[in-house]
């Protein structure tokens, strides 16, 4: 499982496990499973996707890393 930490405009959406990440990174989407690879990408203007729960994001950075995702985005 993944450790995941959301927050957007200075507040936290989200903080626990997720089976899966989608990222809408400036280079395209970007899905995020366990022992993904480590990397810190901008993201564009779409929605994260942490499982099931859909949350939309202006811009912002996600940093992978050690099965944990970190996001801090605009709404």
């Amino acid at each position: 499982m993944l450790r995941v930490r959301m927050f957007r405009d200075h507040r936290q959406l989200f903080s626990g496990t997720a089976a899966q990440v989608v990222l809408p990174s400036s280079e395209g989407e970007v899905a995020v499973l366990e022992f993904h690879a480590p990397m810190l990408c901008a993201l564009a203007e779409g929605e994260v996707q942490i499982d099931e729960q859909r949350v939309a994001v202006r811009r912002g950075i996600a940093r992978v890393g050690s099965n944990q995702v970190t996001i801090i985005a605009r709404g």
